[in-house]
């Protein structure tokens, strides 16, 4: 048997192995795209049944945020949202809330109308939410003309939303 601080010692080397090959290892399919990566592909409806799909959002910039409507940073962040989508929605920018509520979509909806958001919201399917690798709300991703990522914003503030506009900015501009 090993002396006691021998243990000690064989279990932190265990360890630091054991996490150096764990980021080593690939990464799963519930990764978060990554910048200059091209956004996943979804297909789905707003919550007013339009049909919104990453293949019909090619040619605009596009901004989408994951959020709830329990989520503070969430609600937070809609008035900001909203202003972009005033501001250069005639430019090329599209804003699409996907909500990840599991109150559904009737809370959703009540919410939106209540709030005044004039953004396209929709329901956010646990594909869509995992192929982003939502794990924390809000997050936000911008996508340019092409459908790359361009940046992801965890958490909302308005050094964040200083941030984003400037890109939105800057890809509104790109040919």
């Amino acid at each position: 048997m090993l002396p006691r601080f021998n243990q000690r010692i064989f279990r932190a080397v265990t360890l630091v192995v054991t996490a150096l090959l764990l980021s080593l290892a690939p990464l799963d399919s519930d990764a978060a795209p990554r910048r200059n990566q091209p956004a996943p592909a979804f297909k789905t409806f707003s919550i007013k049944g339009q049909p919104i799909s990453s293949e019909g959002l090619k040619g605009s910039v596009v901004l989408l945020d994951f959020w709830a409507t329990w989520c503070p940073p969430c609600r937070e962040s809609i008035p900001h949202l909203a202003e972009l989508h005033r501001k250069y929605g005639k430019q090329g920018l599209v804003v699409v809330g996907m909500s990840v509520d599991e109150g559904g979509e009737r809370t959703v909806k009540e919410y939106v109308e209540r709030q005044a958001i004039p953004y396209q919201i929709v329901m956010a399917s646990g594909k869509i939410s995992s192929d982003y690798g939502v794990r924390a709300l809000p997050v936000l991703y911008v996508i340019d003309k092409n459908g790359v990522v361009r940046e992801q914003v965890m958490g909302f503030s308005d050094q964040a939303g200083k941030v984003i506009e400037n890109l939105i900015k800057k890809l509104l501009n790109e040919k």
